[in-house]
C-alpha cells in the first residue's frame, strides 16, 4: 500500500509552480512599467492574468499591456497569457 504522504506529495509543487509563475509575472511587470506589484496581488484563471492593485496603478500598466503580453510569451510556462486585467 502507498503512503498517502507520497500521494500527495505531487501536489507540493504545483502550489509552487502557481506561485512561481505569479512572481514572474510581477516581475516582468515592473520591469516594463515603474510600478511594484507584489506576487500576492497577482492571480491568474485560464488565459488571464487578474491584478487586484490601486486603478491608477492598473491603468499604467494596462498602457504598456502589449509589451508586457509579449515578455511573457518569451518564457515558455507564461506564454499562453492573453489578456490582463
Amino acid at each position: 500500500m502507498i503512503p498517502i504522504t507520497d500521494l500527495l506529495s505531487r501536489f507540493k509543487n504545483l502550489s509552487n509552480t502557481e506561485k512561481m509563475k505569479k512572481i514572474l509575472i510581477s516581475e516582468i511587470i515592473s520591469g516594463v512599467v515603474p510600478v511594484l506589484v507584489n506576487d500576492k496581488e497577482v492571480s491568474f484563471v485560464k488565459k488571464t492574468i487578474f491584478l487586484k492593485i490601486h486603478p491608477l496603478k492598473k491603468t499604467e500598466i494596462l498602457l504598456k499591456k502589449t509589451e508586457i503580453l509579449e515578455k511573457l510569451k518569451r518564457i515558455e510556462s507564461l506564454a499562453y497569457f492573453s489578456n490582463i486585467q
